[in-house]
């Protein structure tokens, strides 16, 4: 009896782990617009601050759709044009639930990377990682963008 106990208890765990991992979407697309600052370290290698503000597109039916993202990145670019970078964006729903996420990529990756912790609500404690692809709109006049993004399977 004690072990049936046990096995049903892990059993929610599992099971109420996957559901909060079901709450958003598994692909999608961050748009931005954003503002940036470079430092100059010397002669070809710099450092960019890059501040963002957007939303979340994703199936309109899901939880995160039309969320709302802060996000802060730093980014070193070398002299050889390889560069490293990284970063926490702050989402928020439209029920003001919240997750975070930290991102990194550098010159040798394909596609950045992600993982996700809950904050609160119903993405409280939820993790999840993935990878994603930035694809810099920027004119001379507008800092903005679109990170088009998937979760691990």
């Amino acid at each position: 009896m004690k072990q049936i106990a046990i096995l049903l208890a892990a059993s929610t765990f599992v099971i109420s782990t996957g559901v909060l991992a079901q709450n958003r979407a598994h692909s999608g697309y961050n748009v931005f617009t954003c503002e940036r600052s470079v430092l100059q370290l010397e002669e070809g290698h710099s450092l960019v601050l890059w501040k963002g503000k957007g939303i979340q597109v994703t199936d309109a039916n899901s939880p995160d759709h039309m969320s709302h993202i802060d996000c802060f990145t730093t980014t070193e670019i070398m002299a050889d044009k390889s560069f490293k970078s990284s970063g926490y964006c702050s989402h928020t729903d439209r029920d003001g639930d919240k997750w975070i996420d930290r991102n990194w990529n550098d010159s040798a990756m394909q596609k950045g990377r992600w993982e996700v912790k809950g904050v609160s609500g119903k993405y409280k404690g939820d993790r999840e990682t993935g990878s994603y692809v930035y694809t810099n709109l920027s004119t001379e006049s507008a800092c903005k963008g679109v990170s088009s993004w998937e979760a691990d399977r």
